[in-house]
């Protein structure tokens, strides 16, 4: 919990509660990682299973160990992982404004897929939209 509240601005109300986390992480289909240095928490994934598509629904990587690598490393456990559970598509949402998210999503393969106006409530009473982005899995595993 940590690294969530470290991670996600509280002006765009993103992360999640344990509560919500441990609720998720009980249903069927859902797992996480953890990424760990010197047995720190210093990121996470969360995952959902859904027939052939696993949806990637939260990865975070605390302040303090941005820009080294950890983000592209989970992302990739997640794509790995997902095609372990013989899944063909990887799908997420991303705040239209998160430009850092976006460049590590497209790094990783993922591509723009959709688009939904006013999805995220920011705590001054805007809307900012979610782009929906796929990564082919298929294309991955040669």
């Amino acid at each position: 919990m940590a690294v969530m509240h470290a991670a996600f601005d509280p002006f765009y109300g993103e992360a999640w509660s344990a509560a919500q986390l441990g609720a998720t992480l009980a249903m069927p289909g859902c797992w996480g990682r953890m990424a760990l240095i010197g047995g720190a928490a210093a990121g996470f994934t969360l995952c959902r299973a859904a027939g052939p598509e696993v949806e990637l629904l939260l990865i975070a990587v605390n302040t303090q160990q941005r820009r080294q690598g950890i983000g592209q490393r989970l992302l990739l456990r997640a794509q790995e992982d997902a095609l372990a559970r013989k899944a063909s598509l990887l799908f997420l949402e991303v705040r239209e404004d998160n430009h850092a998210a976006r460049r590590l999503y497209e790094r990783a393969g993922f591509l723009q897929v959709g688009r939904r106006p006013d999805y995220y409530s920011v705590k001054d009473g805007s809307r900012r939209a979610a782009i929906t982005m796929r990564s082919d899995l298929e294309k991955m595993s040669g």
